[in-house]
């Protein structure tokens, strides 16, 4: 009975992991420029509509956060440090960090560039604790990588993403079982992945506003507001969730957005710009491995109106005229809606390995020849850059200055 109960307990013990990188994309240029140390630095689009991607924290401590128009962070830090993104250099070191991750814990899940869960349960016997092992992964990515990181622990990946979030940053929590709910308690709702602001402002009106006062309302009240996922919401809020890795589906997705500084009024210019994002998308897709079998046009006009139409394909697919095709088609259906357009997105979903996904039955000259072109075009942008070659279509006959570059760096993929 003895060696029963010391199982348990060995069970009970925080086995998830979330990792989170700090200020990712900020302190990788900061490491790489050690000038910029201890100042408000951003990384994003210096143009009057460009947005923040990523903040230091000095920079944070001036009010300043990701996704902010980069125009009222200047307003909040005169001496803001504006650093063009650079997402090859991201996912090049997402890379390293993802690979020394996996050098320590066999089960590991990353679930953006700059983060992931891990199952550290079969890692114990080598390497001790859950809290020895995060401590291990966090000196390594400090020592090795020259970065920051945060780790929280639980049974749960639910509230190890919500320790990983209290411990930053550059800090770590490990919250045993038995205190789980302990801890959860006095925090707000509005920290439990899935309850966004609609959620909060729900769960207010019925005198909701933190896990403690979410456990106490009746389950078939919170159902009203948070519907299906309630049972879900209220594990999590009592502290008997034991959610590990894979247990939640991801649908993985690549994508690029773009804000211009000038709205965009001419059907045709917004034609050829939601060209130019399906062309990369479609290389995204062939430098990553992926087909896709939905692509998504997102378009937004300057009072914030947003509309979101997708298309499925026949076939999956990692070509850019394919993908163009599609785009251009939702854009002419649903261009009588807004009239001015300040941004624009096209994105990939329902990803499939190439090599695993079914061979596209439209072998005609004219998708062979367009297969052969984005062949070529990959192999000039892989030697030359990015910039140059592109269809004759998208051309712009205005003459290109700095308010016509697009503000920072598109989504990073979410593999």
């Amino acid at each position: 009975m003895g060696t029963q109960h010391a199982e348990d307990r060995t069970e009970e013990l925080p086995g998830i992991l979330h990792l989170d990188m700090d200020a990712f994309f900020a302190s990788v240029e900061i490491r790489d420029d050690p000038s910029l140390q201890g100042k408000p630095v951003v990384v994003g689009g210096a143009g009057a509509r460009g947005v923040v991607a990523a903040a230091s924290y000095p920079a944070r401590t001036r009010g300043i956060r990701s996704a902010m128009p980069m125009a009222t962070a200047r307003r909040l830090a005169p001496d803001l440090i504006i650093v063009p993104g650079r997402m090859d250099r991201y996912r090049e070191v997402s890379a390293q960090v993802m690979a020394l991750l996996g050098d320590v814990v066999a089960e590991v899940e990353q679930i953006s560039v700059d983060e992931a869960f891990l199952d550290v349960r079969g890692a114990r016997r080598l390497f001790g604790p859950p809290d020895t092992i995060a401590a291990l992964l966090r000196h390594r990515i400090r020592a090795e990588l020259g970065l920051p990181s945060s780790v929280g622990g639980s049974v749960s990946r639910a509230v190890a993403k919500i320790a990983s979030a209290q411990a930053k940053p550059d800090g770590m929590l490990i919250i045993p079982a038995e205190d789980t709910a302990q801890f959860l308690a006095p925090l707000p709702v509005s920290v439990i992945s899935g309850v966004g602001p609609k959620a909060v402002a729900g769960l207010e009106r019925i005198g909701v506003r933190t896990i403690s006062q979410l456990r106490e309302v009746p389950a078939a009240t919170v159902a009203r507001v948070l519907g299906p996922r309630t049972p879900e919401v209220l594990r999590l809020a009592d502290g008997s969730d034991r959610t590990g890795l894979g247990h939640r589906t991801r649908d993985k997705s690549l994508g690029t957005e773009r804000t211009w500084d000038e709205d965009l009024t001419d059907p045709r210019e917004v034609r050829r710009r939601i060209t130019i994002m399906a062309d990369e998308v479609a290389h995204q897709l062939r430098r990553s491995g992926f087909v896709t079998r939905t692509v998504v046009l997102k378009l937004r006009s300057p009072d914030g109106t947003t509309l979101t139409r997708s298309s499925t394909l026949s076939q999956p697919t990692a070509s850019g005229e394919r993908l163009r095709e599609h785009v251009v088609a939702l854009w002419e259906r649903e261009q009588h809606r807004l009239h001015r357009i300040r941004l624009a997105g096209v994105r990939a979903t329902q990803l499939e390995p190439a090599d695993g996904a079914p061979v596209q039955q439209e072998l005609t000259g004219r998708s062979a020849g367009w297969q052969d072109l984005e062949a070529a075009m990959d192999r000039a942008r892989e030697r030359f850059g990015g910039a140059t070659v592109s269809r004759g279509s998208t051309l712009s006959s205005e003459p290109v200055g700095p308010r016509q570059t697009p503000p920072g760096p598109p989504p990073v993929p979410e593999l």
